[in-house]
């Protein structure tokens, strides 16, 4: 009787086992499986989180024959693309809240597709946080808001993930086949669409990493890095200064 005992446990046991680790391993695989859900989730919500605390500091920028966006670097500057502003002396800027507030100076780089725009009456909506896109890898994600088509789509949202780094463009510069400033520069495959130009592309921290300023499709957006002036603000602003007293 005990000898059959023995027997028993001898089959039960392994059997025992071996359905714990089968178990185990359709555990492992279903946490395989349900990883990538948990983690766009957890995006998705932070990304409801992160939006209404930085749609404030994105505008859209109305020219007398084209629009843009931009967005708030100080209390008296919005950025924006160099091409949204190039011979233009006249602009209505749109914040999120719907107020608006009329300028009429810009200054813009000599090499790359970067503009700033003075607006007399102190800016209400907050300044973005700069970063470099150094500190990116490739993959991150991203978000972009913009006007795109114009105040239609005001302060659009879109998602994407940083695509390409260390991008050099000016020799195929898709609207005018010249070089224009953009040397130097990255992509992301958020939206972009004409009226999207001099938009900020943030990553989920909140912080601008660039400015949008061109593309071929939704794949291949390009961008200006925040690098080429996060730490010249006070600069441009006393440029500004200067330039009116004379």
């Amino acid at each position: 009787m005990q000898r059959r005992r023995y027997l028993e446990a001898a089959i039960v046991l392994p059997v025992v086992l071996l359905l714990g680790v089968a178990g185990l391993m359709v555990q492992h695989a279903r946490s395989k499986q349900l990883a990538p859900i948990i983690q766009e989730t957890s995006i998705s919500l932070q990304l409801v989180d992160l939006i209404p605390e930085i749609m404030d500091s994105v505008v859209h920028v109305q020219c007398p024959d084209w629009q843009g966006s931009g967005f708030v670097v100080s209390d008296h500057l919005i950025a924006t693309a160099r091409h949204v502003v190039d011979g233009v002396g006249d602009f209505t800027i749109t914040f999120n809240d719907g107020s608006t507030a009329q300028a009429d100076r810009a200054l813009s780089s000599k090499n790359w597709d970067v503009a700033f725009i003075w607006v007399d009456q102190e800016i209400v909506a907050p300044p973005v946080k700069l970063g470099s896109i150094e500190d990116c890898k490739l993959g991150d994600p991203v978000v972009v808001i913009g006007s795109s088509y114009g105040l239609t789509n005001f302060n659009c949202v879109s998602t994407g993930i940083v695509s390409g780094l260390d991008r050099n463009w000016d020799s195929i510069d898709p609207y005018t086949g010249e070089a224009y400033g953009w040397e130097w520069g990255f992509t992301a495959d958020a939206s972009g669409a004409p009226g999207n130009s001099g938009c900020p592309l943030f990553d989920l921290n909140g912080v601008v990493r660039g400015i949008l300023v061109g593309g071929y499709d939704s794949t291949h957006v390009f961008f200006m890095p925040a690098d080429l002036f996060l730490s010249d603000i006070e600069k441009i602003e006393a440029a500004f200064e200067i330039a009116e007293e004379y």
